[in-house]
């Protein structure tokens, strides 16, 4: 599923290619990602204009004039490019708007676990997509004060603490793994018993390995994820343990292993990771 630094690979393209242009033409094919019909988002975004695009967690807002937001999950398998005016679009197309300049913008999700949605830019703190997206791991006003609070009295694993969205909004299991390997943790350590040194080494885990991955476009696997231009993100060259069970670590050169913690796949290295 595609985590943050992916979604905000989109976002940051999508900002620089398209905000202040007009939806001149906007076909919606009905399908199960809709959580607003699908003729209702046609409707209401044919001559609107995008005029910025935020992200909350994995959630991608693109919001328009007239006080119109559209939501869009990428779910496993959603993508979002940008065609050319001459240039076939792909299969799987659910929603497709022709930009004033001629070229298209088109969301297509193969496998459907994405969603879109359209809402008020004023209700979208009601929103239930939106209800439990917690603070964004980059947002200069997530200090490491503030990290140190919202660890403390925290019961249950490390990993499934980083992996929830009311904690951290948008990481996912490949940065979870990738962010306690940076930080010498365990997935399965307790996340009550860090020391004040280990929140803090995690605490900049957290920023380093999600900029860095924004730095290289994300991760893709089998062609799942693509930026706007259908190219792959370039991350899966340098990940460290997400993957490679049995393979020796970077850093000790100890076989990694791969256990279950509180269900999800994890890959570490029982010498380095404490």
């Amino acid at each position: 599923m595609a985590e943050l630094p992916e979604v905000e690979t989109l976002r940051r393209q999508l900002l620089a290619a398209v905000v202040g242009l007009r939806w001149d033409r906007v076909e919606a094919v009905p399908s199960s990602l809709f959580r607003t019909p699908a003729k209702a988002v046609a409707e209401a975004l044919t001559g609107a204009r995008l005029a910025r695009v935020d992200r909350r967690g994995k959630v991608l807002l693109l919001g328009f004039d007239a006080d119109r937001v559209l939501l869009v999950h990428l779910g496993m398998s959603g993508q979002i490019l940008l065609v050319p005016p001459a240039e076939p679009g792909p299969r799987h197309q659910h929603l497709v708007a022709t930009i004033e300049d001629g070229r298209r913008l088109v969301f297509r999700d193969p496998r459907r676990f994405g969603f879109l949605k359209l809402a008020r830019e004023a209700g979208l703190v009601v929103v239930k997509e939106l209800a439990s997206v917690g603070r964004d791991p980059l947002d200069p006003a997530q200090t490491w004060e503030r990290f140190v609070r919202d660890c403390a009295g925290r019961a249950g694993a490390v990993k499934p603490l980083l992996l929830s969205q009311e904690f951290f909004a948008g990481v996912g299991n490949i940065y979870a793994d990738e962010i306690l390997h940076a930080a010498r943790l365990r997935p399965a350590r307790a996340a009550a018993s860090l020391t004040p040194v280990e929140q803090k080494e995690l605490f900049h885990a957290v920023r380093d390995i999600l900029s860095s991955a924004i730095e290289y476009g994300g991760t893709s696997f089998d062609a799942a994820f693509t930026d706007i231009y259908g190219r792959p993100g370039l991350y899966g060259g340098r990940l460290k343990v997400y993957g490679r069970d049995g393979e020796p670590c970077d850093r000790c050169h100890t076989a990694l292993r791969q256990a279950v913690v509180g269900g999800r796949s994890s890959v570490f290295c029982p010498h380095c990771q404490k």
